[in-house]
């Protein structure tokens, strides 16, 4: 089967032969049908993170994956050949610690939990793969047209969820910085929540993602000048400087969601955190009930908007999406098919 990855000896994005994936009694064979690519894989292509697996020299890429069940496995799986699914990308650590043992890999003790398509298992950018039933999600046909940006989702619907709780009165405002998958994401999922939410970015407002959040009703500001301090404020950039200046736009009890920023070099308000009693928080990958959350609430925004995010592309156009990516594309999707 065809799977498209990276070459670790050369040093290259690349398409190879791999042999198809033979399921264990325990295991699901799934046809993967759309692959969609995000921020991380870019980092990948660049060597900047990420390993194949042991003994290697090719990873598979591909986290995003929307797959059509092939043979549904063991007895009791609740799957049968058809079934629509979205994969989790996270898999338990070797020490099994007791966040895997409990079910959250995201929350892994250890940091050696693997991620498909990341560190050390393949992705999903291929014909086939192969999956535990307790780490594919179910998916509506009625939901299919938006289904890859499921996974996505559940990152932005653990960062509101965690943000939520450790706000002390309840916030009404919001602010998100950047205006791609994430930051758009985030923004429709605040709204619905019934925030009042700005995004804040440096596309100007004439750019297909920005004219997305208008058609959303979501505010728009090109910079961060004359933006009031919000009660939430989710960083999804991937930029230090502008991790760094959200800080200066959290209001008093303000919580902060760190989603994609590298280290920054720069100053940090300690002081305004003590006394604004402020909460700042790091986040990465689902939990379980973050991608249940994440179908149901896909389900209920403005189908248009999210239709809007996405543009399907040939399976080999991936050295296009991923080492030079159009602007005005937030998500570029792969049709494995």
């Amino acid at each position: 089967m065809k799977a498209a990855g990276l070459d670790y000896s050369a040093r290259r994005l690349t398409v190879r032969e791999l042999p198809e994936p033979e399921p264990s009694p325990a295991q699901v064979l799934l046809e993967v049908v759309e692959v969609g690519v995000c921020g991380t894989d870019r980092e990948l292509a660049r060597f900047h993170l990420g390993f194949p697996p042991a003994g290697q020299d090719f990873l598979t890429l591909g986290h995003e994956a929307v797959a059509r069940v092939v043979d549904p496995g063991p007895s009791g799986s609740g799957l049968k050949r058809g079934d629509w699914v979205v994969p989790q990308v996270r898999r338990p650590c070797a020490s099994f610690c007791a966040s895997c043992a409990r079910g959250r890999r995201d929350l892994c003790l250890t940091g050696t939990a693997p991620d498909r398509g990341i560190t050390g298992i393949h992705g999903y950018l291929s014909t086939y793969a192969v999956d535990r039933p307790e780490d594919l999600v179910r998916v509506p046909e009625a939901l299919l047209d938006v289904a890859v940006l499921i996974e996505p989702m559940s990152v932005v619907e653990k960062s509101l969820e965690t943000a939520l709780r450790f706000h002390e009165h309840g916030p009404r405002t919001a602010l998100v910085l950047g205006a791609g998958p994430i930051g758009i994401l985030s923004a429709l999922l605040l709204q619905h929540r019934g925030l009042e939410v700005t995004v804040a970015s440096l596309e100007s407002k004439t750019e297909p993602r920005v004219r997305l959040l208008e058609r959303a009703g979501i505010a728009y500001s090109c910079g961060f000048e004359g933006i009031r301090p919000a009660d939430l404020v989710v960083e999804a950039t991937g930029s230090p400087s502008a991790a760094l200046a959200g800080f200066s736009l959290l209001a008093p009890l303000g919580v902060y969601a760190i989603v994609g920023a590298s280290d920054p070099i720069g100053k940090i308000p300690l002081v305004d955190m003590v006394v604004k009693n402020q909460v700042v928080f790091g986040t990465v990958n689902a939990s379980p009930r973050a991608f249940e959350l994440a179908v149901s609430d896909l389900a209920a925004l403005d189908r248009s908007v999210l239709q809007g995010m996405i543009r399907r592309v040939r399976f080999d156009g991936f050295e296009e999406t991923i080492l030079q990516p159009s602007p005005e594309v937030v998500k570029f999707v792969h049709c494995v098919e």
